[in-house]
């Protein structure tokens, strides 16, 4: 507002809404990629720099020793496939990751993860970080844009700053050593997401913000 110079007042709010009849928990197989026993830290998304993917390559390198079966998804395709794929085996990682194209059926992958981060450098207001807290994933996100205003920090998530590597790790290593916190900030999440980011909750929000405008313009 300030920095456009727009008068508070003008200013309306209308959310994102998500197909919640398609982003739901439900009990999944997972792919062959990914054994059973494995915990699974994820992502899904653009492979493209603003997505700030090499952050969770180091990341994941720093927790992989804490335990034995673990895997990194990365569910997407861009310009830094190669970058990312060659940066994973110079962290003696690449054997642990699984890379996965662009998928019509994500909801059936974010299910499977035990973790679901996005490192992005810039967001706005994340569609795949609702998607994933709809599907009941703990959440770890970069503190940029519009991320804080779905996750607290500690009560719907995990939130680190952007690039770093070590304060990544921490918020992983956190939620790999503690399955109650995992569950506990999946289900606050997937509750948050429920309750106001569904797509009838963002219509009737668009509707309310027309009947202002409308009844403005009358009187």
């Amino acid at each position: 507002m300030d920095d456009e110079h727009v008068p508070e007042r003008l200013i309306h709010v209308c959310y994102n809404g998500i197909d919640l009849e398609q982003f739901y928990w439900a009990p999944a197989p997972r792919p062959p990629s990914l054994p059973e026993d494995a915990l699974v830290i994820g992502a899904v998304c653009a492979l493209r720099p603003e997505k700030g993917l090499v952050t969770l390559l180091d990341a994941f390198a720093r927790v992989r020793p804490l335990r034995k079966e673990m895997k990194l998804a990365i569910v997407g395709s861009g310009p830094m496939l190669p970058q990312l794929q060659d940066h994973a085996i110079k962290a003696g990682i690449f054997g642990d990751c699984v890379w996965e194209p662009p998928t019509p059926n994500v909801p059936a992958w974010l299910r499977t993860f035990d973790i679901f981060v996005l490192p992005s450098l810039s967001e706005a207001l994340s569609n795949s970080l609702m998607e994933a807290m709809a599907c009941r994933c703990p959440v770890v996100a970069s503190n940029v844009g519009g991320i804080p205003e779905l996750v607290t920090r500690g009560e719907r998530g995990l939130l680190f700053e952007p690039k770093n590597v070590e304060a990544l790790a921490e918020a992983l290593c956190r939620l790999i050593k503690d399955a109650v916190l995992r569950r506990s900030l999946a289900d606050a999440g997937e509750r948050f997401i429920r309750n106001g980011f569904s797509r009838k909750a963002s219509a009737e929000r668009m509707a309310e913000i027309y009947e202002t405008l409308l009844a403005s313009h009358r009187r």
